[in-house]
C-alpha cells in the first residue's frame, strides 16, 4: 500500500527555503556592503593621518632651510613670507605637493631661554647671544569622498557628557566631537577645530570658527625648538685630533656668569643651587686619543678614539661613540662692518679709540699686519659716556712676542681674526670686561683663519705670573699649547691641545649661545596633539 504524496505541502517548503536564503542573502549584502564603506573611509583616514605629519614635517624643514638662509643668502630670507600673529617671526605661504594635495604651512618665530631655563618668545635681550627659534608646521590632508565618521563614533546616551559649549573651557579636548578614531585623528569636518577650541597660536586666544582648508580632513601639527650651533657650546676644550692635560693638579669645571663670579668651591657641593652648572667642563674631540692628567668636573667625549691615564679622575661619562666634526673656518663676510683705515699695525704700546659704538652684527673693524705690541681698545663715548662697544680686527700676520698683548676695556666687546700665529704671555691678554675682578670670556674672541692645507698654525700661551685670563679660541686648524698656570676662564676649539701646567679652567655656560652663527640644529620636536 503506498501513501499519496501532497505536492502542495513540498511547495511550500521549497518556498520558505528560498525565502531564507534571499533574507540571508540581504542581510550579508548590507553588512557587506556597510562594512566596505566603513572599511574604505578607515583606511582613507588612516592614509591621511600618516599623510598629515609628512606635511607637517615637511613644513618644518621648509623652516628650518629659511633660517639657514641667514647663513647663505640672507638678503632674501623670510621673502615672501608674512609676519606672525605673535610679532616674533614670519608664517610661510601654504605650500601644496604631492599626489594627495598635501598642505603645509610654517610658522618660525624668535625665543630664547632665559638663565632660570624658562622659555620665552622673542629675540634674546643680550645683543652678544643668538637667537633660537621655535618652527611650528601645520599639516593638513583632505578626505576625499563623503564625509563618514569610524565605526566606533556613534553617540550613545550612556549618560556621559561628549559636547561642550564653544569657547567653553571644559573638556576642551573633546569639544564639538564624539569618541573613537575621529577624537583620535581630530577629523575637521566643517571647521577648524584647532583655532576653534585653542586660538590660531594654540595660546586660547581669539578663537573663531574657521572654515577648514579642505572639509573633511584631517591636519597634524609638530613643534621643533631650533638652537644656534656656535663656536663654544657645551664644551671646555674641543680638539679635532689629540687632547693632553692638564697638569696632576689641575681641573676644569664650569659654572654660569649670568649667576654671579665664579666659585670654587660650587662644583664639590651638591647641596649648591649651582652645582650643576659647575659639572660640564667637558673635553671632546675626534678619533685620537685623550689623555687625562688633571680631573675634570664633566664628560669626556671622543669619536672613536680612547680616553687613557687618570680616567677615574672624570667624575662625568666618558663615551667614545660620539659624532664629532670641525670644519675649517674663513674670514666672514665684512661688508656690512665700518672699516677704520689707520692704524695698520702695533709694534709698541697703541690704544684704539673708535669712532663710534657699532653693534654685533656691524662693527668697528681694522685690519693689521701684526700685532707686537701692547695694544689696549677703549669703548667709544658718546654724549660724554662710555658705550657698548663692538670691534673687530683682522690680523693678516702673527700675534707675537714679548711684548704683545691685548687689553679690553669695560663696556668693549673685541672678536680678533688671525691668520698666522699667536705667541703671548697669558698675563698679556687682558680682559677687564664687565670688570678684571669679574670678567666675560664671550668680551674677547679670537679666531684662527684656516691656512692653506699643509700650512700650519699655532696658538702658544707662555708662562707667566699667574693671573686670570678670560677669553675664547676658535681655531680648527690650529695646534694649541697652554704652558703656564693661569685661572682660565672660557673654551678652547684647535686642532690638537696639550697643557701641562697646573691651570685652574673654568668654562662659562654663558657662552653656549656666544660666538659666530655657524650653523642651526633641532634641541627637541614634539607633535601638538590636541
Amino acid at each position: 500500500m503506498q501513501t499519496k504524496k501532497n505536492t502542495k505541502e513540498t511547495g511550500n517548503v521549497l518556498l520558505c527555503v528560498l525565502g531564507t536564503i534571499l533574507i540571508v542573502s540581504l542581510i550579508g549584502a548590507t553588512v557587506l556592503r556597510n562594512s566596505t564603506t566603513r572599511l574604505n573611509a578607515s583606511s582613507n583616514q588612516v592614509r591621511a593621518w600618516k599623510e598629515a605629519l609628512s606635511a607637517a614635517e615637511t613644513g618644518g624643514d621648509i623652516g628650518f632651510a629659511e633660517l639657514r638662509k641667514q647663513l647663505s643668502d640672507p638678503a632674501n630670507q623670510w621673502a615672501g613670507w608674512t609676519p606672525s600673529g605673535t610679532g616674533y617671526g614670519y608664517v610661510s605661504p601654504e605650500t601644496t605637493f604631492g599626489n594627495s594635495n598635501l598642505r603645509a604651512r610654517t610658522g618660525v618665530e624668535t625665543c630664547y631661554f632665559d638663565v632660570s631655563g624658562a622659555f620665552h618668545l622673542g629675540s634674546n635681550p643680550d645683543p652678544n647671544a643668538n637667537n633660537w627659534y621655535r618652527v611650528r608646521s601645520k599639516g593638513t590632508a583632505p578626505l576625499p569622498n563623503l564625509k563618514r565618521t569610524g565605526m566606533d563614533d556613534a553617540l550613545t546616551n550612556d549618560g556621559l557628557q561628549h559636547f561642550a559649549a564653544f569657547g567653553s573651557m571644559q573638556m576642551q579636548d573633546i569639544t564639538a566631537r564624539g569618541k573613537g578614531n575621529s577624537l583620535l585623528r581630530k577629523i575637521d569636518f566643517q571647521y577648524d577645530h584647532f583655532v576653534a577650541t585653542y586660538g590660531p597660536n594654540g595660546d586660547g586666544l581669539n578663537k573663531a570658527l574657521v572654515t577648514a582648508s579642505y572639509a573633511p580632513s584631517i591636519s597634524r601639527r609638530v613643534e621643533q625648538i631650533v638652537m644656534p650651533v656656535t663656536p663654544f657650546f657645551d664644551a671646555a676644550i674641543k680638539s679635532a685630533t689629540t687632547f693632553y692635560g692638564l697638569g696632576s693638579a689641575a681641573w676644569i669645571d664650569s659654572y654660569d656668569s649670568r649667576n654671579g663670579p665664579y666659585d670654587p668651591t660650587v662644583k664639590t657641593n651638591p647641596n649648591s643651587l649651582y652645582y650643576n652648572d659647575s659639572r660640564h667642563g667637558n673635553v671632546e674631540i675626534g678619533s685620537a686619543t685623550a689623555t687625562i692628567m688633571g680631573t675634570i668636573y664633566g664628560d669626556v667625549a671622543t669619536d672613536g678614539g680612547n680616553v687613557t691615564k687618570k680616567t677615574a679622575n672624570v667624575t662625568g661619562t666618558i663615551d667614545n661613540n660620539v659624532p664629532f666634526t670641525l670644519l675649517d673656518y674663513q674670514m666672514p663676510d665684512t661688508s656690512a662692518w665700518t672699516y677704520q683705515s689707520s692704524p695698520t699695525n702695533v709694534t709698541s704700546t697703541k690704544t684704539l679709540a673708535p669712532p663710534s659704538a657699532g653693534t654685533s652684527n656691524a662693527p668697528i673693524y681694522y685690519v693689521f699686519t701684526t700685532i707686537t705690541g701692547a695694544l689696549t681698545v677703549n669703548p667709544a663715548v658718546v654724549g660724554g659716556n662710555p658705550v657698548d662697544t663692538y670691534v673687530a680686527i683682522r690680523v693678516t700676520g702673527d700675534i707675537s712676542g714679548g711684548n704683545a698683548g691685548v687689553t679690553v676695556n669695560p663696556k668693549v666687546h673685541l672678536k680678533i681674526y688671525f691668520e698666522g700665529n699667536i705667541s703671548v704671555k697669558n698675563n698679556n691678554l687682558v680682559n677687564q670686561n664687565p670688570s678684571f675682578a669679574n670678567p666675560y670670556a664671550g668680551n674677547l674672541q679670537f679666531y684662527g683663519i684656516s691656512p692653506p692645507a699643509g700650512t700650519p698654525q699655532t696658538v702658544t700661551l707662555n708662562p707667566a705670573t699667574p693671573q686670570t685670563l678670560a677669553a675664547t679660541f676658535y681655531a680648527p686648524s690650529a695646534d694649541v699649547h697652554e704652558n703656564g698656570n693661569p685661572d682660565f676662564i672660557g673654551t678652547v676649539v684647535c686642532k690638537s691641545f696639550y697643557s701641562n701646567g697646573n691651570i685652574s679652567w673654568h668654562y662659562d655656560r654663558a657662552l653656549n649661545d656666544e660666538g659666530q652663527l655657524l650653523d642651526f640644529r633641532i634641541a627637541s620636536y614634539v607633535e601638538d596633539t590636541r
